[in-house]
């Protein structure tokens, strides 16, 4: 099917506009195509005919602008996003928009060919130079990699475009330009306004970016990121001797840098990386963990006895987190996962600080964590490795899956062995959840009704702690069969 013949054959004046255009002027595969054409009385019954030749679903997405989408039901599959010009006009509908990378548009031709890889459903096209409109020089801005607001109000107008700024700059590598820096900070409070759920899509956007620490650190710089988690601004002053100028929000950014580290090279820095993928949160997820981790320090700092403490900032900081991401409208099961591993981020690094940790210590952390475990563990490796620099981390790189090795006494907290020991303790926590974890989940020796004939118990709290104790035994490889099991059930009586 001829895409663009079928679209001209319904709306005979019809434009690409967007980060469809935008993406196909750099020659990147973009999945969805956003359209303009002019505004008519039978706009939306035009709309529903489309759909019908395309063979597609059709909805209003937005009622002020009117915006519909229509999504294919067969492949190739696609979703099309059409609307009549805001203003009445090309010329007004490009000059409302934010970014003069974004305010070029194409008029289609049936000749045009939308390309689709039916493997990613992704799609390339060919803009024709002469059938372009560029009155706000997007285009010499994306050959200099540049990004410019179209005009001065466009952040007043819609505020959520301050951090689209970052996101669409991060995604195609562009320096925002000084203006609209300059901009941003003047109006990085008003960040509060729009609806919590763009706030939430734009920033988990912009940590698909495989350098999101970088841009973060810059939204800091020009101050839209304590605009968007005010609990985050006392981290800067806060602890300043023991991480530098900066404070906890320097060591925040730098555990947020170590999550880009690590899934940039998942199978360079972790054991079994393979196995452990599935077990993993999309990495923007785990990086707002990184982000909010150490929420809580600045609240829960204390001297005791000569010393900087911050006891119990952990599980108060699951607390801040969870009501972050309430606020933002993020689902309940992301909100579960971030606030628990913010709760336990201290437990592994507990677990390495002693000499040997025994297979009991182990089951009864992974029995503890469950579902948890692995991005716990996850989180912990970037918190850690965040106390050494890059060039360290490198130099640890060949030494990280070998046996932890004991720890001198007296050592400072970031201290390069130290950090290196407590990175090796994480690399054998993996590679045992791997080993015998997973293992003992798909391998159940016995259930609790094996529990209840064996020794004749009546159903409750006790059958559940036989049953721990047995696949303690299956994890310490002492059980290994059926028999094996229920004969030590046996003597447990």
């Amino acid at each position: 099917m001829k895409l663009a013949a079928s679209i001209l054959g319904v709306f005979p004046e019809t434009w690409l506009v967007g980060g469809a255009l935008r993406d196909a002027l750099l020659k990147r595969p973009f999945k969805d195509i956003d359209l303009a054409v002019p505004p008519s009385a039978d706009f939306s019954r035009k709309v529903e005919r489309l759909a019908r030749v395309l063979d597609a679903a059709c909805f209003l997405l937005d009622e002020e602008t009117q915006v519909w989408r229509l999504s294919a039901r067969a492949k190739p599959s696609f979703q099309l996003d059409i609307m009549p010009f805001v203003g009445g006009t090309l010329a007004s509908d490009l000059a409302r928009r934010d970014f003069t990378v974004n305010a070029i548009a194409c008029r289609l031709s049936p000749g045009d060919d939308f390309k689709a890889d039916r493997k990613t459903g992704d799609f390339t096209f060919k803009p024709a130079r002469a059938a372009l409109q560029d009155p706000f020089g997007g285009m010499k801005d994306l050959a200099a990699k540049r990004l410019r607001t179209v005009a001065s109000d466009v952040f007043t107008k819609d505020p959520v475009r301050l951090l689209r700024a970052f996101r669409i700059a991060s995604a195609l590598d562009l320096e925002i330009s000084p203006a609209a820096l300059k901009a941003i900070k003047k109006h990085a409070a008003l960040i509060r306004r729009p609806a919590p759920e763009r706030v939430r899509e734009e920033l988990m956007r912009l940590l698909e970016s495989p350098e999101s620490c970088r841009w973060l650190a810059l939204m800091h710089k020009y101050g839209l990121l304590t605009a968007v988690f005010p609990d985050l601004a006392a981290q800067e002053g806060c602890a300043v001797n023991y991480y530098g100028r900066g404070g906890v929000l320097k060591h925040t950014l730098q555990v947020v840098e170590r999550v880009d580290d690590l899934f940039g090279d998942l199978a360079g820095w972790l054991p079994e990386a393979k196995k452990l993928l599935p077990l993993l949160p999309q990495p923007r997820l785990l990086k707002f963990a990184a982000l909010l981790h150490d929420i809580a320090k600045p609240p829960k700092a204390a001297m005791i006895k000569g010393r900087l403490r911050f006891f119990g900032h952990e599980e108060f900081g699951a607390g801040m987190a969870e009501k972050v991401m309430e606020d933002l409208r993020f689902p309940r099961e992301e909100i579960r996962l971030v606030s628990r591993v913010i709760g336990a981020h201290l437990r592994p690094g507990n677990l390495a600080a002693n000499d040997a940790i025994s297979d009991r210590a182990m089951f009864r952390f992974f029995r503890t964590m469950g579902d948890y475990t692995v991005p716990l563990l996850a989180l912990s490796w970037a918190d850690h490795a965040s106390y050494v620099s890059s060039e360290q981390l490198k130099k640890f790189r060949k030494k990280l899956h070998d046996a932890p090795a004991p720890l001198k006494p007296g050592l400072p907290y970031n201290s390069p062995v130290k950090t290196l020991r407590y990175m090796q303790v994480l690399s054998l926590l993996l590679k045992t959840y791997v080993k015998k974890t997973l293992k003992l989940a798909a391998t159940r020796l016995v259930d609790g009704n094996d529990v209840i004939r064996a020794l004749k118990l009546p159903e409750g709290p006790r059958v559940g702690e036989l049953l721990d104790k047995v696949r303690l035994l299956q994890f310490e490889g002492k059980v290994k069969t059926r028999e094996q099991a229920l004969k030590a059930l046996k003597g447990m009586r």
